[in-house]
């Protein structure tokens, strides 16, 4: 059995490489669990729209479930709903963890004064996200407006409208997958100061049951 011991750490380590995953292995259960239902609760009232007639479709008018809810995202919306949902992600990570400069070595300020300088990013895979959030939303956009300008006009080249379908929603659910990563290493940062906390006033209390 201690060859599988070694080949799970081999295992976790070669994870922990993996960029925006990497440090799920050494996040808190907590940290996991919370995120999860943040998942959870996000897509179901996000994608309501998308399968609550559906299902009343169903029950009313025994209309097929699936078809219905095909035929709904059929026209690029998951592009749509996988840019809204990483567009924040660039906001609230640059905005809360990142180290502004009012100036730099030269003394000049910002862009014309105004945008304060971004010098890092104080969170996991920070860049990565941005990065990422930026690339999905050029992507979503370019690929919803192939799918809309196909439907108003016959282009040129006829797009593979199923393919489209399909790479929409792996898209979205990359998209899931990114917002479920921040939510398990904000909620390492936020608990953090909190569990060091609870150890200084843990060291507290035994320092005075000493001295007692």
């Amino acid at each position: 059995m201690v060859w599988c011991a070694s080949l799970f750490r081999f295992l976790r380590w070669i994870f922990t490489k993996i960029p925006i995953y990497g440090q799920l292995f050494n996040s808190s259960k907590n940290s996991l669990t919370a995120a999860l239902n943040d998942l959870l609760i996000t897509t179901l009232f996000s994608l309501l729209p998308l399968w609550f007639y559906p299902i009343i479709a169903k029950i009313g008018f025994g209309n097929p479930f699936w078809s219905t809810v095909k035929s709904f995202v059929n026209g690029g919306e998951l592009f749509i709903y996988s840019a809204a949902l990483v567009g924040p992600l660039i906001y609230a990570i640059t905005k809360k963890y990142s180290e502004d400069s009012d100036e730099d070595e030269s003394g000049s300020t910002g862009v014309v004064g105004v945008f304060p300088k971004i010098r890092s990013i104080q969170f996991p895979y920070g860049v990565w996200f941005v990065l990422i959030s930026i690339l999905v939303c050029c992507f979503a956009a370019i690929f919803f407006g192939i799918m809309r300008a196909n439907s108003s006009t016959n282009l040129p080249v006829q797009p593979d409208e199923e393919a489209l379908f399909v790479v929409s929603g792996f898209l979205y659910l990359f998209t899931l997958s990114c917002f479920f990563c921040v939510s398990v290493y904000r909620l390492n940062l936020e608990n953090t100061p909190r569990s060091f906390g609870q150890d200084t006033r843990n060291l507290m209390d035994q320092w005075e049951k000493r001295n007692d």
